[in-house]
């Protein structure tokens, strides 16, 4: 499945790419290594370490618990949602959840038996929201489990990813959540919980036909950038040597800051291994667009293919 798009300018920027890669360069060896060391520092972490003490409790934004029958009974379904007793389908921010339309069978099967087990005997409350094209309720949810003597609310979201049930999955406004549930996922992942004890849960970005057929999938995939920079409007990511076809991730220009901090700049980026999540689209070839912080992160060990590139000349 295919996502459609208006935005023809974003293929003809794709195609004028390579010559502004060219035209990136490092600054210098000494302020390079700084940049690259400190960006390292700060994206690892949000890679899966646990959240700092500063960090926002994530707790819910609106008032509410479980009197007044708020709490409802919620099961599992094979379309990246969840029903809730009233009949309602419910999306819960935060979490993207594998549906019939995974590239692998075996990822929603065991995304089902992992929110089975969250979800048996507890109430979930959904928060307010909206309601997309397809009449699910798209919202924040909240986790209590009065059978298992746990009365206090949890984010659902990171109560899904903690037992391996999906994929963490920024948003606009996760009012603190972000970083527990990167944090969860990374947990689940660990520990091979859920979907992460299959090999299919990440996908090989160097591989142009398994980013293909997840087309219009939310995504996580990790591999090594082989280029970098960016036009006047956007910056890309290619994970491939031939960018016409190989998969991209890429950026509004003006985004690279908040989502990649300030002291790094695209070319920086070449040869780090990272990690990129979301949804795959068809721009010649497969590309993800990052829009927030969380999208990407660099691994750990990302900054030595750096640093032998730089003693290469580059």
């Amino acid at each position: 499945m295919q996502l459609r798009t208006n935005d023809t300018r974003l293929a003809r920027s794709r195609a004028q790419a390579p010559d502004a890669w060219r035209g990136w360069g490092l600054r210098s060896a000494g302020a390079a290594f700084l940049a690259i060391a400190a960006t390292v520092v700060a994206l690892v972490g949000a890679a899966g370490a646990e959240p700092a003490a500063s960090v926002t409790v994530c707790v819910p934004a609106e008032p509410g618990g479980l009197e007044g029958a708020s709490g409802l009974g919620a099961a599992w379904t094979d379309t990246g949602a969840l029903r809730l007793a009233d009949g309602r389908r419910f999306m819960p921010e935060g979490i993207a959840l594998p549906s019939r339309l995974a590239s692998d069978a075996a990822l929603p099967s065991a995304a089902e038996r992992a929110a089975r087990t969250t979800l048996d005997t507890c109430l979930v409350r959904p928060g307010t929201g909206r309601m997309d094209r397809h009449g699910r309720l798209s919202a924040v949810g909240w986790l209590a489990c009065p059978a298992r003597n746990g009365a206090a609310e949890e984010d659902l979201a990171t109560a899904l990813l903690r037992a391996g049930a999906g994929y963490a999955q920024p948003t606009a406004q996760d009012n603190g959540c972000l970083a527990p549930r990167l944090a969860a996922e990374t947990e689940a992942r660990t520990a091979r919980r859920g979907i992460w004890a299959e090999p299919s849960a990440v996908a090989p970005a160097a591989n142009e036909e398994a980013m293909a057929i997840r087309s219009g999938l939310f995504t996580v995939a990790e591999g090594r950038v082989v280029a970098a920079g960016g036009t006047r409007d956007r910056i890309f990511i290619n994970f491939g040597s031939s960018w016409r076809q190989d998969f991209t991730a890429m950026m509004e220009r003006e985004d690279f800051a908040t989502i990649m901090g300030d002291s790094l700049e695209p070319a920086m980026l070449r040869g780090t291994m990272v990690r990129v999540r979301g949804v795959v689209r068809a721009e010649g070839g497969p590309a993800i667009m990052l829009r927030r912080p969380g999208e990407i992160a660099l691994l750990a060990g990302a900054q030595a293919p750096v640093t032998r590139a730089r003693r290469g000349g580059e």
